[in-house]
């Protein structure tokens, strides 16, 4: 199939000159008329939010929370903070980590070594050995 070359499209009007990014004036918006009348896209609600929110609260604030009226996403938040606070890490850590790493973007790990700091071969073995297992979560 052959491509067709397309031609300037450019049609003067008056001293105004139709193309691209130049619709013609009838076509313009008005003074003070707005491109997108139902306003903005209303922000999305972060699940790290509310761990967040639900992180800071006390146990009688939790208590008082209402679950049939929360959404999934803060009943999941809320799930997540009641199981971390009594000890059930049973995919907990690493559920708060996946929602940490998705809504604020993964940290960037560093390892510094300067002169002065020389590590033995079986410290080098142990940075190793953390740094595969931190990768394999």
């Amino acid at each position: 199939m052959k491509s067709k070359k397309v031609k300037n499209l450019a049609v003067p009007q008056g001293d105004y000159q139709v193309g691209n990014k130049n619709p013609p004036k009838e076509y313009q918006w008005e003074s003070g008329q707005s491109g997108n009348p139902k306003g903005a896209p209303k922000h999305r609600v972060n699940l790290w939010v509310w761990f967040c929110k639900y992180s800071n609260m006390t146990d009688k604030q939790l208590e008082k929370l209402d679950t049939s009226k929360l959404t999934q996403a803060q009943q999941s938040a809320l799930k997540l903070v009641q199981d971390m606070k009594e000890g059930k890490y049973s995919g907990s850590a690493k559920l708060a980590r996946y929602v940490i790493d998705r809504e604020e973007g993964k940290a960037v790990e560093h390892i510094m070594f300067g002169n002065d700091n020389t590590l033995t071969d079986d410290e080098c073995e142990q940075v190793r050995k953390a740094l595969l297992k931190n990768h394999a979560n």
